[in-house]
């Protein structure tokens, strides 16, 4: 968990991306993910970030199982975001600024 207010939401089914789910995963999922915005709501989220952990679409890995992950922002909460709502709201990824840097140094 990134936060204490942190939801997640996994399918019981093995299911590695969305285009795997079949249509009654993908209401059941559309179900959840609503069902979650709206309780977070409910206890006062100002600000939910949303983030989809899959496995690559080409990959052959079976290990990766989809996750959603909901972070509110909520009222109460220490005025500070979690490093993954940063990364959304600033669009700073560290790892690919060093990848850049890597790649120029290398040639």
């Amino acid at each position: 968990q990134i936060c204490e207010w942190e939801l997640q939401l996994m399918p019981k089914r093995s299911c590695a991306n969305i285009l795997e789910a079949d249509m009654n995963m993908r209401k059941s999922l559309d179900r959840a993910i609503l069902f979650a915005v709206k309780t977070l709501e409910s206890l006062g989220a100002q600000f939910v970030t949303s983030i989809e952990f899959s496995s690559r679409f080409d990959s052959k890995d079976t290990d990766q199982q989809l996750l959603y992950s909901f972070i509110p922002r909520l009222p109460h909460a220490p005025h500070t975001f979690s490093e993954a709502q940063l990364r959304w709201i600033c669009g700073v990824y560290p790892e690919d600024f060093a990848h850049a840097c890597r790649k120029e140094v290398t040639g």
